[in-house]
């Protein structure tokens, strides 16, 4: 049966060495958790990496087939709530999903295939205009929002603040970066008339930004489930 199962070429996710050393070795320790998804011609939608190391590892594969108008749970019988194991598997589900990434030019396609349906792949119709857009859509110097006034590109730091610096190696991370945190491009200060340059440079108050974190981890996740 796994035999018949394919690879999506058009996967939108990008498994380097540390994510599938992360997924083989869960996959080792902690058995086979989440399930993947196929379409009818037997192309993952969902979960080519696991696939790949769980096909590598010589695991077998059951397909259980649906329409999608019920959602399928899978029962582990052989973990209890309190068992270590089951919590290392817990993490594991999330870990390995946070160690790969998309691939930019594989998901601005995908989305632009997705037509009207793009607004149910969790990504805001910002996100997606700024994913999808050309460079002839966006222009130089933007313009700049008159009631926003003019937006310093940072707060002052002294040696007494503690603080941490974020980087994001694509652009997916950093649309929701900018999304969760309202940040926006305004105007160099200084610039000359002609000579104008904008971009993003902020240093946000710790306890702002950890508010709007977990402000959106409520909304996401209202009763607390995993």
């Amino acid at each position: 049966m796994a035999k018949k199962i394919k690879v999506d070429p058009e996967n939108v996710r990008v498994h380097d060495e540390r994510n599938q050393n992360a997924i083989g070795q869960s996959l080792r320790d902690l058995g086979a958790g989440r399930s993947i998804l196929i379409d009818s011609e037997n192309v993952i939608i969902g979960g080519n990496g696991v696939y790949e190391q769980a096909r590598d590892l010589g695991l077998p594969v059951r397909i259980i087939e649906s329409d999608g108008s019920e959602l399928i749970a899978v029962k582990r019988t052989d973990l209890k709530s309190a068992d270590a194991k089951r919590k290392a598997l817990a993490i594991a589900d999330n870990r390995t999903s946070d160690l790969s990434f998309f691939d930019d030019d594989k998901l601005r396609g995908m989305l632009d295939q997705c037509g009207d349906l793009a607004s149910a792949t969790g990504f805001t119709p910002e996100e997606i205009a700024e994913l999808t857009a050309t460079p002839e859509d966006s222009p130089e110097n933007p313009p700049e929002d008159p009631a926003a006034g003019e937006v310093p590109f940072a707060e002052e730091l002294l040696e007494s603040h503690n603080y941490v610096v974020l980087y994001f190696n694509n652009s997916v991370d950093w649309l929701q970066a900018k999304t969760l945190f309202d940040l926006h491009s305004v105007k160099e200060p200084g610039s000359k008339p002609g000579y104008e340059r904008h971009g993003i440079g902020r240093v946000i108050n710790g306890a702002a930004a950890l508010n709007r974190i977990l402000h959106a981890g409520e909304i996401l996740n209202p009763e607390g489930q995993q």
